[in-house]
């Protein structure tokens, strides 16, 4: 009974990560859409959802609302990487195709699986030195670079510059929420996503002050998007949450990026009608392949480790 439970919790925690992947998607999606507002803006709009939305369930626990008090540095540092990290999130969906931020940003499986292994001692394969290589040249690929070579090089605008940064730091940010989230990963899930909420907002607000303005959204069908984008935020967030609590922070990493990856190629064919270049085909299969062998060592290691502990009880 107690090994059923165990290979439960393993794939449940995988469908969450695939689920949450969607959902981000979704949002990319919006966010490319609404250019009349700034990204700030509406990572704000996100993060008021996800801090309004969790407040029933914060209630019901009848804890808390900071968490426990061994807990509440993590949650409030959790937090600010939040923040920080769906600011320079929507600003690369904004300025670069969804493809080309969501190989650079949903690479974190590799950043991920090095410091879940280095602070949490978690299992580490021999796929890990194939795998940060592989992500680097593929992100190389991405970001057009190889061009800088050739006798016609490819021009970056300033937009562009600005999105590659954001991708880039937004990158270690993800990272950085993933390992966190694990570590904390026996503190409610409603108290987690509301603190990620309330100190997302806050921060978002500021930024979003300092570098960019507040614009009234359009009537219409952008106020569903807004709407629909609140929804997919929270949604995606409490489902990660979850994902975390039910397996190890490299597998979710993994399937969670897997889906993002190859759901944004889609989206950018079908919704923006903008087929990637070469560059993007061999860097997107360059960061796919790692993670395939970061996720593939990974899910072993924890599945084996599982099995044997099942075998105690049998």
């Amino acid at each position: 009974m107690r090994c059923e439970t165990k290979q439960a919790s393993l794939f449940r925690g995988l469908i969450f990560a695939m689920l949450a992947g969607a959902f981000s998607t979704f949002v990319s999606v919006i966010v490319k859409q609404i250019k009349n507002l700034h990204p700030g803006q509406l990572a704000l709009y996100r993060f008021i959802a996800i801090f309004v939305m969790s407040m029933p369930g914060t209630a019901q626990t009848g804890q808390n609302p900071l968490g426990p008090p061994e807990f509440r540095f993590f949650l409030m540092v959790r937090g600010v990487f939040g923040g920080l990290a769906f600011f320079l999130n929507f600003i690369a969906f904004r300025y670069l195709s969804l493809g080309e931020a969501s190989v650079i940003i949903f690479s974190s499986p590799v950043v991920v699986t090095i410091f879940a292994r280095v602070f949490f001692k978690e299992p580490c394969s021999i796929f890990q030195s194939i795998s940060v290589i592989l992500t680097v040249v593929g992100i190389v690929f991405t970001t057009k670079f190889p061009t800088r070579f050739n006798e016609a090089p490819i021009a970056y605008s300033s937009e562009k510059i600005y999105g590659l940064l954001a991708a880039i730091f937004s990158l270690f940010c993800i990272s950085a929420i993933q390992l966190i989230t694990r570590k904390i990963r026996n503190v409610r899930q409603s108290i987690m996503t509301f603190n990620f909420g309330w100190v997302g907002l806050l921060e978002i607000a500021l930024l979003t002050a300092v570098f960019g303005n507040f614009k009234w959204q359009l009537c219409g069908i952008q106020s569903i998007y807004i709407l629909l984008l609140a929804l997919f935020s929270f949604s995606g967030e409490t489902i990660v949450v979850m994902a975390l609590q039910c397996e190890y922070a490299g597998p979710v990493s993994t399937v969670r990026a897997a889906a993002d990856i190859s759901l944004a190629f889609v989206w950018q064919i079908v919704v923006f009608h903008d087929v990637p270049d070469s560059y993007g085909i061999i860097g997107a299969t360059l960061v796919s392949v790692s993670i395939f062998l970061i996720g593939l060592g990974k899910w072993l290691t924890s599945l084996e480790g599982k099995i044997f502990s099942c075998g105690k009880f049998i």
